[in-house]
């Protein structure tokens, strides 16, 4: 029985990312991960639609929306993920 992260292992990893580098590339590199797997897994029918920039500033915006939504911290991390990125960066137009 695997499980898998929560809410409040993607925030801690996220908060520290602007001061520890290794949580940067933790959080950077699960993050990627996480939006390659979702636009793959979705068929072209994306929740979230991130611009170039927007990638850059995710984990900031992660970390807010996570700090806002304190039950999402025992929520599997792949809910959450799905939740503030879809809140945060929604797709216009019906994409």
């Amino acid at each position: 029985d695997v499980q898998g992260k929560n809410g409040s292992v993607i925030l801690r990893m996220c908060k520290g990312a602007d001061t520890v580098k290794a949580l940067s590339v933790m959080c950077h590199s699960y993050l990627d991960g996480y939006i390659d797997s979702a636009h793959h897994y979705g068929k072209g029918k994306a929740a979230f639609c991130l611009a170039p920039d927007d990638r850059r500033k995710a984990s900031g915006v992660l970390v807010e929306w996570i700090e806002a939504h304190p039950e999402s911290l025992t929520q599997p991390a792949a809910e959450v993920l799905q939740k503030a990125l879809t809140e945060r960066f929604p797709c216009k137009g019906g994409k």
